[in-house]
């Protein structure tokens, strides 16, 4: 990177931390006056930050709940999704500018970080979403949900209803999360309300088919960044994912549903032609494997 390319990078890194700055304190002067004992908290997920639990505990004077502790997950405490309070009214404005800024550079890192703007105590909202970290289908088979990917909450707005996804934001009066592309979006909900009792979350079988399929181009990314590295650095995060998006969608029209089918056909996609499927000498063999007349592996194998 040379000198003035870095310069940029940090104008620009300043100029986002100011607006996040700006959008804070205008959302707190609001709510001040409309509902002074709302509080700002960061759901974090720490899956790719191991320290972060033990470094809140030696601080000692920021309060948050590990969403983890209490279930059969409990013990994995280093990875727990955290629940923090941002304290913007300390008598020391310090150290929540400090814990802030530290929070607001995850979620620029990532999509590691929920915003919650709510009027109600640690106990209670850490409470409620504890009991969105796994659900249950009608067969009764339990499933983990890492709602606080903010790639995986924008995915269950598409898959809940409007009911369910009501009861998930109803503690709060806004979420802030990043979408796929990493644009802000804001869910608001002008009455929040606290359940008497949390139920155990539960998902019909559609549900969590729709939830897996939207998921499948960001869990091939991973694949394929690790197994080819710098071959793709000339694609930013959001192309790639589209890239990637674009073949499995060409994949299912051959009904590709084995994992390993399907990564191997996106390696075509991707580093022999986007369209390599409409190549003459490829399209009819597909077709033939599409209805189980011959081997995927052996059909993407001959492409070169």
């Amino acid at each position: 990177m040379t000198l003035s390319s870095q310069q940029s990078s940090t104008v620009d890194f300043d100029s986002r931390w100011t607006a996040f700055q700006s959008r804070i304190e205008i959302a707190r002067g609001e709510y001040a006056v409309s509902h002074a004992a709302t509080r700002l908290y960061a759901i974090v997920d720490a899956r790719g930050l191991p320290d972060l639990r033990i470094a809140l505990e030696r601080l000692g004077n920021v309060p948050f709940d590990a969403l983890w502790d209490g279930t059969d997950l409990s013990a994995h405490k280093d990875i727990s999704p955290l629940m923090v309070m941002v304290d913007l009214a300390a008598s020391d404005p310090g150290v929540p500018l400090q814990l802030l800024k530290r929070l607001w550079r995850f979620s620029e890192d990532g999509f590691m970080v929920t915003w919650l703007w709510s009027p109600f105590g640690l106990d209670a909202v850490a409470s409620h979403f504890r009991s969105y970290c796994e659900y249950t289908l009608p067969d009764r088979r339990a499933f983990y949900l890492h709602f606080y990917d903010n790639r995986i909450l924008e995915r269950l707005r598409q898959t809940w209803t409007e009911g369910e996804q009501a009861r998930f934001s109803s503690v709060g009066f806004d979420i802030w999360y990043r979408n796929r592309a990493g644009d802000d979006c804001t869910w608001r909900n002008n009455a929040p309300q606290l359940s008497e009792s949390v139920p155990a979350l539960t998902m019909t079988q559609e549900q969590h088919l729709a939830l897996l399929a939207l998921g499948i181009a960001d869990k091939i990314a991973m694949q394929v960044a690790s197994l080819v590295g710098a071959r793709l650095d000339h694609l930013s995060s959001e192309e790639l994912h589209q890239a990637i998006r674009e073949q499995v969608e060409r994949a299912g029209r051959y009904r590709i549903k084995d994992e390993r089918d399907m990564l191997a056909y996106v390696f075509k996609g991707l580093f022999v032609s986007p369209r390599f499927d409409e190549h003459p000498a490829i399209h009819p063999q597909l077709e033939r494997a599409s209805i189980g007349r011959a081997s995927f592996q052996e059909v993407l194998a001959s492409v070169a």
